[in-house]
């Protein structure tokens, strides 16, 4: 192999592009698309837990189906209004696994259910923090062990009939109920009574206290997540219900076509075409603008484009950078760039005894081989932002004072010469005979983004023995120390409690009892998380976050890369309120409006 002359400074796009033979960004733009992968039990969840639970999620993302090109097609006059005194909307987003909300695990169902159901509280977004929803307000005790909730008036079930704490009690008992097959969540275990009703040795939970206006929870220790838990507990009707068994409500009807509080209730779903939503005119907080949503359902993504093209559908979100700057330079067409929900990074098994992927060192030289703005430009357009942390900078958790490791190949390569690793005759780094260079576990979402990657890690003498490409199953199933070397990971935010995401990843015993992707453990790390999670007050469990904050990122476990924004191209007959991320354009949805 010829010896490559090593890269100083900064990529420039034409280098990338003769580094890469181009094979990257081509990729990137014309591989064919298939169905969208399925969702992961990461970034997927809609159920928050405390951050000690076994149902936290997994440090594993959701992987989006690979950006393509659809065919070009001549853009056409956007669709008319039609008719109603709201009118409708049609829009394209994925298909939900099922909108019993407890049940659903696709990110799609938690976009769903912000605008068909609600919960006594919500987490407000960008920032997820926690807000009152069928709750006008609610009050925590002093010792922080009782939780208060005043209910709001004249609230009303699809169906007409009146909601009232009953349906609240009803809805807690059906989560900790023994027939329901899914054990209790750490803050669901924590409220008074709550294990002896889940154990049959009681008939209600102790508690849990309701009143014609008002509803009182008692825990038997103070819990800064439990209000989250809260907020994910969608509320289900006890009259439409009460006959039915818990571990049967997946399979009532129910589930397809639900009664919730909601600003739009769910009039059809065809399964793999569309869902069809109407306006629910006695909604508590004021009727929706439209009378009428479709939601269609392609398998392809190419197919929503080319819908959106021909006026099939007038909202969709666009994958392909160049098919949305195409859409932004059409005056048919409003756009809208979003932070990106998805983050990028390179993880490694630490326990690896063969490369130095336990050694901070070797991975903060990884980090900073990896010119993120070059990326940014050559395969987003622009479009994406770099990455620097598992938290979003939108979240309350964020700590804006991590260390980060930008792009510095000399300084790259000093770490590597200081762990003994040389250059050697062909380029790549040598240490006892041993060469460095290991297995990429990638899958067809991340194949050519690490293509695009790897001549910036072998510019500084790391090298890939084998790019091994595997489908999504199968990066999910080895996604587990021992199973494999190295894979391009990812992390989606805001569909769970952010305490959850930073302790699926740093906190070594939700790691264990979910299934450890690095072997990353810093005992310093793990204490901090046990006084957060013990914490009484916000500002406590900020100060305490953002320490684990600065000792994990500062470990550099993960090596992150790019989190690309959302793109969203509406016809201009179609008004959405502004947003910073994609599930704010779906909690907006009641004030939507066409012309």
């Amino acid at each position: 192999m010829a010896v490559r002359r090593p890269q100083v400074g900064r990529w420039t796009r034409r280098q990338f592009l003769e580094t890469t033979a181009g094979a990257a960004l081509v990729g990137y733009l014309l591989e064919a698309c298939g169905p969208a992968a399925p969702v992961a039990p990461a970034g997927a969840t809609t159920a928050a837990a405390k951050p000690t639970t076994a149902s936290t999620a997994a440090p594993t993302a959701a992987v989006a189906a690979p950006p393509t090109a659809a065919p070009i097609v001549a853009p056409t006059t956007a669709p008319a209004a039609a008719a109603g005194s709201g009118g409708q909307a049609v829009i394209s987003f994925g298909e939900p696994d099922t909108l019993l909300a407890s049940e659903s695990r696709a990110l799609v169902g938690a976009y769903i259910r912000s605008f068909i159901a609600n919960g006594l509280v919500r987490l407000k977004f960008p920032d997820m923090t926690v807000v009152e929803d069928l709750a006008s307000k609610y009050a925590l005790s002093q010792d922080g062990k009782t939780y208060t909730f005043d209910m709001q008036p004249g609230v009303k079930w699809q169906d007409g009939q009146p909601f009232s704490t009953d349906d609240v009690k009803f809805t807690f008992e059906y989560l900790t109920h023994p027939g329901n097959p899914h054990p209790l969540t750490d803050d669901f275990a924590n409220v008074v009574g709550a294990r002896d009703f889940k154990a049959g040795q009681a008939t209600e939970i102790s508690g849990l206290k309701v009143s014609p206006d008002h509803v009182e929870i008692a825990l038997t220790a103070p819990s800064p997540s439990f209000l989250v838990n809260v907020a994910t507990a969608t509320m289900m009707p006890k009259h439409v219900l009460q006959g039915v068994a818990p571990a049967d409500f997946p399979k009532h009807p129910f589930a397809r076509q639900p009664v919730y509080t909601g600003a739009f209730k769910v009039d059809e779903w065809k399964s793999g075409e569309s869902l069809t939503y109407s306006a629910f005119p006695d909604y508590f907080k004021g009727r929706p603008k439209l009378d009428k949503v479709v939601q269609r359902i392609f398998p392809d993504p190419t197919t929503a484009v080319t819908e959106l093209r021909s006026g099939g559908v007038q909202q969709a979100f666009i994958a392909n950078p160049d098919q949305y700057l195409q859409f932004q330079s059409d005056s048919n067409y409003s756009t809208q760039e979003l932070a990106g929900t998805l983050g990028w990074f390179f993880s490694w098994d630490m326990t690896n005894q063969t490369f130095p992927f336990a050694e901070k060192d070797f991975r903060v030289a990884v980090s900073r081989a990896v010119d993120r703005e070059t990326l940014v430009k050559a395969l987003f357009r622009g479009l994406a932002e770099p990455g620097h942390s598992l938290a979003s900078p939108l979240s309350w958790i964020y700590n804006p004072n991590i260390p980060m490791y930008d792009y510095d190949p000399d300084q790259s390569r000093q770490l590597l010469d200081g762990l003994g690793w040389m250059v050697g005759s062909d380029g790549i780094r040598v240490k006892n005979g041993q060469r460095l260079e290991y297995a990429m576990m990638v899958t067809t979402t991340t194949r050519d983004w690490f293509l695009a990657i790897q001549p910036m890690l072998q510019a500084v003498g790391i090298g890939i023995s084998n790019v091994d490409v595997v489908d999504f199953g199968t990066w999910i199933s080895r996604l587990a120390v021992g199973k494999y070397e190295s894979t391009m990971n990812g992390w989606g935010n805001f569909a769970i409690d952010p305490r959850a995401d930073l302790a699926a990843h740093f906190w070594s015993p939700t790691k264990a009892a979910r299934g450890d992707g690095t072997g990353y453990k810093n005992d310093q790390v793990d204490q901090l998380f046990a006084q957060a999670a013990q914490a009484t007050s916000r500002d406590d469990e900020k100060r305490l976050y953002d320490q684990i904050q600065m000792l994990a990122e500062g470990d550099c476990v993960y090596a992150y890369l790019f989190r690309p924004k959302q793109l969203g191209a509406s016809t201009t007959n179609l008004t959405l309120p502004s947003a910073k991320i994609q599930a704010e354009i779906y909690d907006a949805l009641p004030l939507w409006t066409v012309k």
